[in-house]
């Protein structure tokens, strides 16, 4: 009789009771999972950065060999249709730790060219942001980009995040006709077609002007210019537009509220959203006479 109540007494969960621990959970779930993210995304924006530096360091190991900085694109020339359109990230290959894609570059074919197609086909992880959200839809490279199962000039080509700074443009910027660049001389950044820009150009400071951002145009209809080896990997912020308005040839990263740049000097910031326009015109201007105090 002993044994026949203890047995009668024992009984599992309820439905109602297993209901509870489960929404309980969810609950929790839906918790902690923003606060995850937040530390992921605090995780990758840090590698971000980390990558910046490293690209830093090269630009300042070859300026303090060449005493300017690389040029932005080398035989850009729109009206040249053998034009070969080398980017300033092609000039640092060894100062980044890659001589091998160095000897193997060749600078004097173009470089979306099949002489080419080895060495600029090689992802360098350094040049991609681990916050980017295109790249599974996109790819790391430009694949087939006409889809016929045939090489074609500028297939297979690795992409990269970050942009050099040719500076600020729109109608109150433009150059008169027949300057050597396609915005006035006080707007003008660091990053140019086919001129060196020295230090002693770099009026505003160093540690005051930009030379890299963030510009993740692979989603926005410019993925032909975000090659690390095409010399069209420079940009002009349109003067009027904030960051993250604009995705392709613009300051655009997946960052949540900003987008980090490199700064002449060597440093990476942070710059948000909300930053008035002004401030981001000045940093990206290497002559404007302005200078942002942080």
């Amino acid at each position: 009789m002993i044994r026949s109540e203890r047995a009668g007494s024992r009984h599992g969960f309820t439905l109602v009771e297993l209901l509870v621990v489960i929404a309980t959970i969810g609950i929790l779930l839906a918790l902690l999972l923003p606060g995850i993210q937040a530390v992921r995304e605090s995780a990758r924006r840090t590698c971000c950065a980390s990558n910046l530096r490293q690209i830093g360091l090269g630009i300042c190991s070859y300026v303090s060999r060449k005493r300017s900085f690389p040029v932005g694109c080398v035989d850009c020339q729109w009206w040249n249709a053998e034009r070969k359109q080398h980017s300033w990230v092609t000039a640092i290959l060894a100062d980044l730790e890659n001589e091998h894609l160095l000897t193997l570059y060749d600078r004097e074919s173009p470089y979306n060219s099949e002489a080419n197609l080895f060495a600029a086909g090689q992802v360098l992880p350094l040049l991609l942001c681990p916050s980017t959200t295109t790249t599974k839809r996109v790819g790391l490279t430009t694949g087939d980009r006409n889809a016929n199962g045939e090489w074609d000039a500028g297939d297979g080509l690795a992409y990269t995040d970050y942009g050099g700074i040719y500076g600020i443009e729109g109608p109150p910027y433009q150059a008169p006709q027949g300057s050597k660049h396609f915005v006035a001389d006080h707007a003008i950044g660091v990053m140019v077609h086919e001129i060196p820009t020295t230090v002693r150009a770099i009026r505003d400071g160093l540690s005051a002007t930009a030379v890299v951002g963030e510009c993740t145009g692979r989603g926005g209809g410019s993925s032909e210019q975000s090659e690390w080896a095409n010399g069209q990997n420079i940009f002009a912020q349109y003067y009027n537009k904030p960051i993250n308005t604009t995705q392709g040839n613009e300051l655009w990263s997946d960052h949540p509220g900003g987008v980090q740049l490199l700064f002449c000097d060597g440093h990476v910031s942070f710059f948000s959203e909300e930053v008035e326009q002004s401030a981001l015109n000045a940093v990206l201007t290497r002559s404007g006479r302005d200078h942002v105090s942080r």
